[in-house]
């Protein structure tokens, strides 16, 4: 499996609803019955980030040097998206466009991916580094239905807190965000709260989600216009090697 892939992997349980090249699935644990004022604001700010939105940021910064950004759209009732994974010194990105997908890593990452495989020259590494690679169809079709439905990422943050271990009970009070009035909720079931800001006018949209661990979620461009298109400079993953295509996962 390359280190891509397994990054990716990582990424997707542990980071976001993500990413590429295989089925990843989030196992939502049992959220139990919402009653409380809270809980019902709770789903309100989940259907309006996640069903009704036409465009959504979501950030997520597990830690200074670990950052998952992902950017998701429906037009037409064509999803797209795109989506970039920093841990340190690696860095990923897979993009839909509405006819394809497309996946590109730095150098350190291409390094990463090729040192599980044998035969691939230097200077092929190199050459890889930053290059834009367009997947065939099977990935493709894949990624436009994991990476870009925003289900799963739903339910990783249902599962966060709204899990009946972890919601105790929650607070509700007036606050601010960046200067925007929010109602800040606070669950206290667990050993450290959880805080989260809802948009207190207009549609009550999630904005800033803090989970236990000092991980931070926030969500941004509601419905802003996002079109991706194609990198000029892509390659075709058939024309890549095949040592390298094994490589890249």
């Amino acid at each position: 499996m390359s280190a891509f892939t397994r990054e990716i992997r990582r990424s997707r349980h542990r980071t976001t609803g993500c990413l590429v090249a295989a089925v990843l699935t989030v196992a939502l644990a049992g959220c139990g019955t919402r009653s409380s004022a809270e809980e019902m604001l709770i789903d309100e700010a989940l259907d309006a980030t996640f069903e009704e939105a036409d465009t959504l940021t979501s950030t997520k910064r597990m830690s200074a040097d670990a950052v998952v950004v992902m950017r998701t759209a429906v037009a037409d009732d064509t999803l797209r998206c795109d989506m970039q994974i920093k841990t340190g010194k690696v860095r990923a990105d897979f993009l839909v466009t509405d006819s394809a997908a497309y996946s590109r890593s730095n150098e350190v990452a291409v390094r990463l991916a090729a040192s599980d495989v044998e035969g691939i020259p230097p200077e092929t590494i190199e050459m890889m580094g930053d290059r834009w690679v367009k997947r065939n169809q099977l990935t493709s079709d894949l990624a436009r239905k994991t990476l870009c439905d925003r289900t799963e990422q739903r339910d990783e943050l249902e599962d966060s807190f709204l899990a009946p271990e972890n919601r105790g009970d929650g607070k509700e009070q007036d606050a601010t965000l960046n200067g925007r009035p929010t109602t800040k909720i606070t669950f206290t079931g667990g050993p450290e709260p959880v805080e989260v800001h809802v948009a207190a006018e207009g549609p009550p949209y999630l904005l800033k989600i803090t989970e236990r661990g000092g991980v931070v979620w926030t969500f941004s461009d509601f419905d802003k216009p996002y079109r991706p298109s194609a990198p000029a400079d892509a390659l075709d993953e058939d024309e890549l090697p095949a040592e390298l295509v094994t490589a890249w996962g």
